[in-house]
């Protein structure tokens, strides 16, 4: 007897016949009913995986997104390291002009790509373990150090005394080291982490590098870039100021050196001085003097002083309340500017004429 058969007939003793089991089924309410519950445990099941997948590629979207605009702000701001340094260590020929430019514009980049990474949009769990605000501390390291270089570095060229300035400049270096520091150590790091948890494989954090010699910051470093830097003429600080024209209103006659002029007489005498910066150094406080000597008086004089002249550029200074000598005399116009201080020529600080006035 097979097991088919032990399993589907049995034997009535009763009439000495075998006879076949009836098989047992389900009643078929209850059958659509687990069909019907299967299907739902199917759905679930489905819904859950495609949830998960969504959630997962939505979170590798945001991650991705995040990371590209870091390693765009990091491409820009590394590129305003490369040019630095290039400007420290071989800053061929160039001068004190083009250096305060550069620095000034390395500054403004700087500002502003720590504005851009203040605006991202970080990940949740970036904000929450404080993450995102050690890449923004990264970036305001960069901008710290590049306002703080910049008057330590011009000054370091100006005085003769480096250890004060070499002290500043290290300093300043310092911040940019250590932003590449900071990246690499804990942002760096701390996110990779972060991606692997998350299965987050086709997202990568960009790496960095500001600065490429950590050691530009010593001290044996910064004193060779001084020393590099001063070897340069054109990076040296010079001062000087200059009379560039004189223009007398309201006449609008122009004065040169040595001649003999003859003006109207007027109660509104106005002498317009252009003040010449001719060095490379910004310039403050400097004094504009127009004297005016007859024969018959004391003479008149009128100071004026300039704020501030930027190098390379010039002023002009309207010098009131002189009054016009006598009718007729030959007076004596003497204009002088400056000197400021370790101005080393000064011929060209005045200027001197003859006026007569007239009805």
């Amino acid at each position: 007897m097979t097991d088919r058969d032990r399993d589907d007939t049995y034997y009535d003793s009763a009439t000495g016949e075998r006879n076949r089991r009836q098989k047992k089924t389900l009643p078929k309410p209850l059958l659509r009913l687990l069909v019907v519950l299967a299907a739902i445990v199917i759905a679930v099941v489905v819904i859950v995986v495609v949830a998960r997948s969504a959630i997962h590629s939505g979170e590798a979207a945001d991650y991705q997104r995040y990371m590209t605009a870091v390693a765009e702000i990091l491409q820009k701001s590394d590129t305003v390291g490369a040019e630095l340094t290039k400007l420290l260590t071989s800053p061929a020929d160039t001068n004190r002009t083009q250096v305060q430019t550069q620095l000034d514009e390395f500054i403004a980049t700087s500002e502003q790509l720590e504005l851009d990474a203040k605006a991202l949009d970080a990940p949740k769990d970036l904000v929450e373990q404080s993450i995102h605000q050690m890449f923004l501390l990264v970036m305001s390291f960069r901008q710290i150090g590049l306002t703080e270089l910049k008057p330590a570095l011009m000054n370091a060229l100006e005085v003769q005394d480096t250890e004060v300035s070499a002290e500043q400049i290290s300093h300043a270096l310092y911040y940019l080291t250590n932003s590449d520091f900071l990246y690499d150590e804990v942002f760096l790091a701390r996110a990779t982490d972060i991606l692997q948890q998350k299965n987050l494989d086709g997202v990568t954090v960009p790496s960095t590098a500001f600065v490429e010699d950590l050691d530009l910051a010593s001290r044996p470093s910064v004193l060779s870039i001084l020393e590099g830097l001063r070897g340069i003429g054109s990076l040296q600080a010079v001062h000087g100021v200059a009379v560039g024209k004189v223009v007398v209103m309201p006449d609008e006659k122009e004065i040169t050196a040595d001649g003999t002029f003859n003006l109207t007489s007027s109660d509104h005498l106005v002498f317009r001085v252009t003040v010449e910066n001719q060095g490379n150094m910004e310039e403050k406080n400097v004094k504009v003097v127009v004297t005016l000597q007859g024969d018959s008086a004391e003479p008149q004089k009128v100071t004026v002083e300039v704020p501030v002249i930027k190098a390379k550029n010039s002023v002009n200074v309207d010098v009131e309340g002189l009054n016009p000598t006598a009718y007729g005399e030959v007076a004596l116009l003497v204009v002088k500017v400056g000197p400021v201080p370790d101005e080393k020529v000064n011929t060209n600080n005045s200027i001197e004429a003859h006026v007569i006035f007239k009805l």
